[in-house]
């Protein structure tokens, strides 16, 4: 499966009217239903690529996590660290854990280049946020506010590497 940084603006066209919910749960930009008025089509056109033109690369991404009947958002921003349980994340902040029905695999494509790091499988850390790195010995681990994150033996090498190259960064 290919994953991009920037997923392409998706428009759904299709006579099922009950999907639509799951459709923008899904960032989908628009839902139209068949049959198509040309008014609408070009509303959606529209809508893409207004979309296109707010999407800057320093834009900070927002997550909308579920709590009961409320939805929070979450900014990438606020993120110190993301724990992957099963196909969902859990983004911890310095108000708590944030679950969310995305993928750790997913979050590190989207997020690598802004400065997040996989250390373990299960684990992607904010590099700025690590205050302390303890990578010899027999349980390498980085330190994120208390939270202390164990780090690969593999991975080893790349996050020395990664913390070396963000702390010499300005």
């Amino acid at each position: 499966m290919l994953a991009l940084a920037t997923p392409p603006a998706v428009v759904f066209v299709t006579a099922d009217e009950a999907r639509a919910v799951e459709a923008f749960e899904l960032r989908a930009a628009d839902y139209l239903l068949k049959p198509v008025r040309l008014e609408r089509l070009r509303q959606a056109v529209d809508r893409v690529i207004d979309l296109g033109e707010a999407a800057a690369p320093t834009d900070d991404e927002v997550l909308p996590v579920t709590i009961g009947s409320t939805v929070r958002f979450v900014r990438r921003s606020e993120v110190r660290w993301v724990q992957a349980q099963g196909d969902y994340s859990r983004l911890h902040t310095a108000d708590g854990g944030h679950l969310v029905r995305v993928p750790i695999s997913e979050l590190e494509v989207r997020w690598t280049h802004l400065g997040f790091l996989r250390i373990h499988r299960s684990t992607l850390v904010r590099a700025a946020a690590v205050t302390e790195a303890r990578l010899s010995g027999a349980e390498p681990a980085v330190v994120v506010d208390a939270a202390v994150l164990p780090v690969s033996r593999r991975l080893v090498p790349a996050v020395r590497e990664a913390l070396l190259r963000a702390e010499g960064a300005p």
